[in-house]
């Protein structure tokens, strides 16, 4: 198993709105590869980059202990694009008050990784909001054979609005604008700080225009129509309008039972869904929440890479 990285030129990432770098680095992990090795690309969940699936773990299962694993059986190409935003995340979306990162997924990383092997399936794969970028990317865009989506965001109305409270409370102090001057000064954040980051991110992402719309009223906390703007990308709904090309895709869907999100509601939704579609899949839950999950992966990414 080797590690190699890349500096690519994210072509759909200039004059971003939050001006950062369009230059990303790409971290690539080769085992045993051949003509027919897919490519699993893994997005990052929110507050982590590609840098995050290296990190170490004692207490507990990382990625790279995943992967030594698994290289004993398989042959495989792991592709891990930097993705961080000022906003401290991503959703991998095209968004005019962030980023085209869902150009920056499907053009210049797609791209950069063809020059490097040519032609061969792409899958997607990741956590929270990794795995919301794995099954919104993959069912939108016919180069992705499949995904593996874990805890991914899904049935908002569960999933975020316990946080709208929290990150009200917060804003309503300060506004957006100095929150965020202030967070970036700050060494450590409480809990609550950072929802309250990742709420703004959000906003963002599943904004229409350039602004930051939240979806509540700072002025008493009530939600306003931003909210309906949220509702539209929700995967337990937008998933209906991709059913056809799901039926092509190999797919795998993960949760914990315990997940602090609520994420297990909308990843059975989803996957009800692919049922009464008579669409093929794997699902499978976890006596587990949503942080410290990736022994997950021994059993996912096997059920993408067996069958080459």
């Amino acid at each position: 198993m080797e590690i190699k990285r890349y500096k690519i030129d994210g072509e759909s990432l200039k004059n971003n709105r939050l001006n950062d770098d369009f230059k990303r680095d790409l971290i690539v992990i080769e085992n045993n590869v051949n003509d027919r090795t897919p490519v699993l690309i893994g997005l990052a969940g929110f507050f982590g980059s590609s840098e995050s699936f290296l990190n170490r773990s004692y207490t507990g299962m990382d990625f790279l202990s995943v992967l030594n694993i698994i290289s004993k059986d398989y042959s495989f190409i792991i592709a891990l694009p930097d993705t961080m935003t000022s906003l401290r995340g991503n959703q991998y979306l095209n968004s005019m008050a962030v980023g085209n990162y869902e150009d920056f997924i499907v053009k210049d990383v797609l791209k950069h990784l063809d020059d490097l092997y040519g032609p061969r399936d792409k899958y997607l794969f990741g956590k929270s909001s990794g795995g919301f970028g794995a099954i919104n990317l993959s069912m939108k865009h016919d180069e992705f054979s499949g995904f593996i989506d874990i805890s991914g965001d899904s049935y908002f109305y569960y999933s975020y609005l316990n946080d709208f409270p929290v990150a009200y409370n917060i804003l309503k102090k300060t506004g957006i604008d100095d929150f965020i001057d202030n967070f970036n000064k700050k060494y450590i954040h409480s809990n609550d700080e950072l929802t309250a980051m990742n709420m703004v991110a959000m906003s963002a992402f599943y904004s229409r225009n350039d602004k930051i719309n939240l979806p509540f009223d700072l002025s008493d906390g009530s939600l306003n129509q931003y909210w309906n703007d949220w509702l539209s990308f929700d995967p337990v709904s937008t998933v209906n309008n991709y059913l056809e090309n799901l039926r092509k895709k190999r797919i795998v869907l993960q949760t914990g039972i315990h997940d602090e999100f609520k994420m297990y509601i909308g990843m059975k939704i989803i996957s009800r869904t692919l049922e009464r579609n008579n669409i093929d899949h794997v699902y499978m839950e976890y006596d587990a929440g949503h942080f410290n999950t990736n022994h997950f992966y021994l059993d996912s990414i096997p059920v993408i890479l067996k069958n080459y």
